[in-house]
């Protein structure tokens, strides 16, 4: 199957200012914070605005981009009856009829695809603490996986304040000798959680209801990673700041 792009945003109405508002006060917050970060493990601070502008910016720029990887067909029974007349008089059978249902699986450029890759960019340069990052990102997903429920026709939701919470709090508890590490865990946990325990361990459970398409990171779970961004960052920098 050919790649192909589908357009569509997950955040729509009165919704997509104040997300805009979240993306620039993301933007200015990471932009300081990547800056030290990065200082800190010894890599040229000037790509800390190319970080921000990653997580703020093309995150939320890009949402309505999804790029389609799988095609899933599946048979779907439709019932349906069938009229006999009998001395006029008309009798129903019913029966089912078999047909394929066409699901496409996207992954979502702004949901998935950049948080990924900034997440991966943030684990190279914390690279000798990646056994506990991995460590927080597995409580992410297990929490991620409790507390998401699979809505037919909406998607996967989960309050979005509950995986920032959790990342920073197992984050804090890793990285308390080193607080400068505590927001970076704290998003790579929240956004890699939320993409696995929330969309990818439920995937099974979205297709059973065969949608038309399934949207990694995007419909319902966009506003839990971008929030999670946002909320991992300023809760991370905000405990920074008391210690």
């Amino acid at each position: 199957m050919a790649l192909r792009i589908i357009v569509y945003s997950p955040v729509r109405g009165m919704l997509f200012p104040i997300y805009v508002l979240l993306g620039l006060i993301l933007l200015f917050i990471s932009m300081g914070y990547f800056r030290d970060v990065l200082s800190f493990v010894g890599v040229n601070s000037k790509f800390s605005y190319l970080l921000a502008f990653e997580v703020s910016v093309l995150s939320l720029s890009l949402s309505p981009v999804n790029l389609v990887v799988k095609e899933v067909k599946r048979i779907a029974k439709i019932p349906s009856y069938d009229v006999v007349y009998v001395f006029g008089i008309p009798f129903y059978i019913p029966r089912l009829s078999h047909t394929y249902a066409t699901t496409l699986i996207a992954l979502n450029f702004g949901g998935a695809i950049m948080p990924l890759i900034l997440s991966l960019t943030l684990m190279y340069f914390t690279f000798h603490y990646i056994v506990l990052i991995l460590f927080a990102t597995l409580f992410l997903i297990i929490i991620s996986k409790i507390l998401s429920k699979v809505i037919e026709g909406v998607g996967v939701v989960m309050h979005p304040i509950v995986p920032p919470l959790f990342a920073v709090l197992i984050s804090y508890i890793l990285f308390m000798g080193k607080p400068e590490l505590i927001p970076v865990s704290a998003y790579i946990s929240s956004v890699l959680g939320t993409l696995i325990g929330a969309d990818l361990l439920n995937l099974r459970k979205i297709l059973d209801s065969s949608p038309q398409i399934v949207s990694i990171g995007g419909m319902g779970s966009f506003d839990g990673i971008f929030l999670s961004g946002l909320f991992s960052i300023v809760i991370g920098e905000i405990l920074i700041s008391l210690l």
